[in-house]
């Protein structure tokens, strides 16, 4: 018995061998698997690991002529070579070759150099939309919808453009909101969340019959299409020339907070109304705060984790450069005042901001924090206040470089606060017919919840700026990632650029 089976043992030997010759040798068979293992080194399949990259590509002791070097040799895709698919080697490498790590466009904050170019974790800028003109901070803004991101501005004077961007901050449509009857500019436009789905606040100035001006409230959809007629509701009509609008809600979604002061200037009553998300009105127009002797401006409404608001106002002498009085006072949800008011002096024309900062346990609400940026010498700075009504007092956050800008972007991420800002200086007197309005060039930096200060323009050549639109559009993206908007204009020749950027913030 012993004998027979060495006598067949030596005959499958020789009849493998023969197997082996006959085989093509430029079409090399597909590795085979040896029970269990891979055909390289006896090493098991972790089927939990590889994230869908193939079996080796060969290797000399398997029997099988090993996989030719993958195309990209930086990063990730570093000693990389051709994987086996469906019977063959792959003729252009893909994650099966280069592994897990691989992005055939680097989205990923991890430290690696994802796509293979050489560079770990890029700053990416693209041109994302071409503009008619270059709108200011009031008549612009943005708001995450579902797989990405709305965009409106005033298009012109007297039209609204609205832009839909995916999560890349790739556009993927524009559409113009027509408004009948045609006003003669719009004066404001900002973009809220309700649990309807995203909402447009926007308000138009008419001339006719006389001068008058209309808040209206559209509901969208996801796409950033209007649900219904494209004028909304309007919520407020006025005999005025101008109005400064800003919108809050509730942290809970089922109110929303309208602040507002009429006229561009002199403004002596900060006025409010409640609405629900079907924009019906729940409390009146009511006035919220009155100065006999000081113009208002700058009305802003933040929700409160009680249910409530917080409402800013700037306080000017007509025609003075002194320093700014912020005036604040909380209001429950009906905008019934709540305590005592509050003075901060800041700076003349520092535009503070106010932002929940992140919450002290899971599942909390942060407290209200006011921020902003105002000039020490030639250097400004950026500030920050907390603890609003128990004696907070001004904190420095950073330091930046010289700027003639107060505006600035901030957002409360799941990493916590970060901010966002352009720092834009007058250049050159304009040649013999150039507009001064586009003399100004800026870079854009970034401050860190870690407090690390960045530089994100791209590439030393400051960005060509216009006067009226030195505003930032700040976002959290997936992957830890922020994306931010800004507006490039150039005079000759004339053009405006809505530009994105993604970047990772350290």
């Amino acid at each position: 018995m012993q004998s027979r089976m060495k006598v067949w043992g030596s005959v499958s030997l020789v009849v493998a061998l023969l197997l082996v010759g006959c085989g093509d040798s430029t079409s090399p068979s597909a590795p085979e698997r040896d029970a269990g293992t891979q055909v390289d080194a006896g090493t098991q399949v972790d089927a939990g690991t590889d994230a869908g990259v193939t079996d080796d590509a060969g290797t000399p002791d398997s029997g099988v002529a090993e996989g030719l070097p993958c195309e990209k040799t930086q990063g990730v895709c570093a000693g990389a070579k051709r994987a086996w698919v469906d019977g063959a080697y792959e003729a252009v490498c893909t994650a099966r070759s280069y592994g897990a790590d691989y992005e055939a466009s680097e989205a990923r904050c991890d430290g690696l150099d994802n796509d293979c170019d050489g560079v770990t974790d890029p700053t990416t800028w693209a041109d994302a939309a071409p503009m008619q003109w270059a709108p200011d901070d009031k008549w612009a803004d943005s708001l995450a919808v579902a797989g990405g991101f709305l965009f409106v501005s005033s298009d012109g004077l007297a039209a609204i453009q609205l832009l839909r961007f995916d999560a890349s901050l790739t556009l993927q449509g524009s559409a113009t909101l027509p408004l009948s009857p045609t006003p003669i500019r719009v004066s404001g436009a900002q973009l809220v969340r309700t649990p309807r789905g995203p909402a447009l606040f926007y308000a138009v100035v008419y001339s006719e019959p006389n001068y008058h001006t209309q808040v209206h409230y559209l509901q969208l959809d996801e796409q950033g299409a209007p649900i219904g007629s494209a004028e909304g509701k309007v919520l407020l009509d006025g005999p005025s020339t101008w109005v400064n609008v800003h919108v809050a809600p509730s942290l809970d979604g089922e109110r929303l907070a309208v602040v507002w002061t009429w006229d561009l200037a002199g403004a002596r009553e900060v006025r409010g109304m409640v609405v629900d998300p079907a924009g019906q009105v729940l409390v009146q127009p009511r006035v919220l705060h009155r100065s006999d002797s000081l113009d208002l401006s700058e009305a802003e409404v933040l929700a409160l984790a009680d249910g409530g608001f917080l409402v800013k106002a700037n306080e000017n002498r007509a025609g003075s450069f002194d320093d700014t009085r912020v005036w604040l006072r909380r209001h429950d949800r009906e905008l019934l005042s709540l305590g005592d008011e509050r003075i901060f002096i800041v700076k003349y024309s520092v535009l503070p901001r106010l932002i929940l900062t992140a919450p002290m346990e899971e599942g909390g609400v942060g407290e209200p924090t006011m921020l902003y940026r105002e000039s020490q010498g030639l250097t400004p700075r950026f500030l920050q206040v907390r603890a609003l009504f128990s004696d907070g007092a001004p904190e420095v956050l950073t330091s930046t470089t010289r700027s003639q800008t107060p505006e600035f972007a901030a957002i409360m991420t799941s990493r916590g606060l970060q901010l966002a800002w352009l720092s834009v200086l007058f250049v050159d007197n304009p040649p013999p017919g150039g507009n001064s309005s586009f003399a100004f060039e800026g870079r854009l930096w970034g401050r860190s919840p870690s407090g690390v200060v960045t530089d994100w323009t791209p590439g030393p050549a400051p960005i060509p700026l216009h006067a009226a639109a030195n505003w930032v559009r700040l976002h959290e993206l997936p992957g830890h990632q922020l994306g931010a908007f800004i507006l490039t204009a150039t005079d000759t020749p004339r053009s405006y650029t809505l530009r994105s950027l993604r970047y990772c913030a350290p």
